[in-house]
């Protein structure tokens, strides 16, 4: 991504990113149940007798994950969205949330214990990415704290812990699909964290911070708290 200094609403990019997410939850949900017949005609979709509850499920954490991301973008996020990133992460952000919907919702087996494990990685990582987001947004309100690095909270971890989180409940809202393609999709965003997006952040606070930064890169875990 293109991390831009300086500082603005951005509330374009950021209605469509969040756009996105609710979009793409949205269009799985009336393919897979069925309650927007017409909408199926037009696309020539049969409905799949796929398990309810677990279409529920999928809703429900879609939609979650729908309100805590706008919450991030519109209060906790201040710097300015390039019309690239806000475009990239639309369109990315569409296809998996209707990917991940539909697969979930198409599989007929009952609730069990893999859905159970995906529903608690589902809610530990986006607790995490929120608490973090929400820690650091209150320190840096504190005007004493202006042009300073936040090291602390959850932050002491994992430099980018936040996105750690994040990768945690795309995993987890992966195993809920029982789809392969899923999964695989959950773990090229941890690929896609460690290879683009933090190594991006990475230069932009070495400029911002270059004194703090450095000190703090060598005392902290990058992304995966304790290992990496």
């Amino acid at each position: 991504m293109i991390f831009l200094s300086e500082h603005s609403p951005s509330i374009l990019a950021k209605v469509l990113m969040s756009a996105g997410v609710l979009a793409g939850t949205l269009t799985a949900t009336l393919l897979m149940t069925g309650y927007s017949d017409w909408f199926m005609n037009v696309l020539n979709f049969e409905k799949v007798a796929g398990n309810t509850y677990r279409q529920m499920v999928m809703l429900t954490c879609c939609l979650i994950y729908f309100i805590r991301f706008t919450v991030a973008l519109f209060v906790f996020i201040q710097r300015k969205i390039s019309w690239f990133e806000g475009g990239f992460v639309t369109v990315m952000f569409f296809i998996m949330f209707y990917y991940f919907g539909v697969s979930a919702g198409s599989h007929p087996g009952p609730i069990g214990i893999i859905d159970i494990l995906g529903i608690s990685l589902f809610l530990f990582g986006s607790c995490i990415n929120t608490l973090a987001d929400y820690q650091r947004f209150s320190w840096k309100r504190n005007t004493e704290n202006k042009g300073r690095l936040y090291t602390s909270g959850l932050f002491k971890y994992a430099m980018h812990i936040n996105y750690f989180g994040d990768a945690v409940a795309y995993f987890g809202l992966a195993l809920i699909t029982y789809n392969i393609v899923c999964l695989s999709i959950s773990l090229g965003m941890f690929i896609y964290f460690i290879t683009f997006e933090i190594p991006g952040l990475d230069k932009h606070l070495t400029k911002n911070y270059r004194a703090e930064f450095t000190e703090y890169s060598k005392v902290t875990k990058k992304f995966v708290p304790f290992i990496y």
